[in-house]
């Protein structure tokens, strides 16, 4: 991936070299740092409203605090780390079994809230279908599996801290749907951060006076897609490298 920004980079070297900021850049780049800085605030306040989701009471910590502090780990090597911290954390507050589903939900909630926007590329009724169905994981009986599947893929980051096997950490409570509900504030608010974080990015573009290239449409699928898979993609650092050349491809 970073070879591949690296060549991008060179292709494009004397393009870049002639590129002028003035006060107008300055300004969108500003915007961007805005937008993208109040998009991690939102992320923050979704992850603190799906805590609450799986029948926790959030305001027994500061979560919003505490989603900010662990944020810049990810970009750490191995893409896990602010996952250990945030479970540390939540785990003198909440037991075990809750612990691991809010760190681990949390990203899947991202993923969902991204599919929704991927579609409007095409407007393709089978891809709307496709990706608006991915909001059917977080009903009660799809998330209990997804949960267990989860735990046995992501066992080692709480094995390592709780001295659990494998086995244990699955069946480990699993009385977990007595007070869960269907994450809808959650999802509506996480929409808003890939939005906000769009904005960021779409700044970004008008600095450089490349906005106007593609349909609004078109990018925010394409970014939303690049935004996916540099979510999804194991062990690489917060997806640097991998968001940017997917976007590029």
């Amino acid at each position: 991936c970073l070879g591949f920004v690296g060549n991008s980079i060179y292709v494009n070297f004397e393009d870049l070299s002639n590129q002028t900021i003035n006060l107008k850049e300055l300004m969108w780049l500003l915007g961007g740092i805005l937008f993208s800085f109040l998009s991690i605030i939102i992320n923050a306040l979704a992850w603190k409203l799906l805590i609450d989701s799986i029948g926790c009471d959030s305001n027994k910590l500061n979560v919003v605090k505490i989603f900010l502090n662990t944020n810049i780990y990810k970009y750490l090597p191995g893409g896990i780390w602010h996952f250990v911290s945030r479970y540390n954390i939540l785990k003198v507050k909440f037991s075990i079994e809750k612990s691991i589903e809010s760190v681990l939900l949390e990203p899947l909630l991202m993923l969902v809230a991204g599919l929704i926007f991927v579609p409007f590329g095409s407007f393709n009724i089978s891809i709307f279908i496709i990706c608006w169905s991915s909001t059917l994981v977080f009903l009660t009986g799809f998330r209990k599996f997804i949960i267990k599947m989860l735990k046995v893929m992501k066992a080692s980051i709480f094995r390592d801290n709780n001295k659990l096997n494998d086995g244990n950490l699955v069946q480990i409570n699993q009385n977990t749907s007595t007070k869960i509900f269907y994450p809808y504030k959650p999802i509506f608010v996480e929409i808003i951060f890939i939005l906000l974080r769009f904005f960021g990015f779409l700044c970004c573009m008008y600095a450089f006076s490349i906005g106007s290239l593609i349909s609004q449409g078109e990018l925010i699928s394409s970014f939303s897609l690049a935004w996916i898979i540099g979510l999804v993609v194991p062990a690489a650092p917060g997806g640097l490298g991998v968001f940017e050349s997917v976007i590029l491809f």
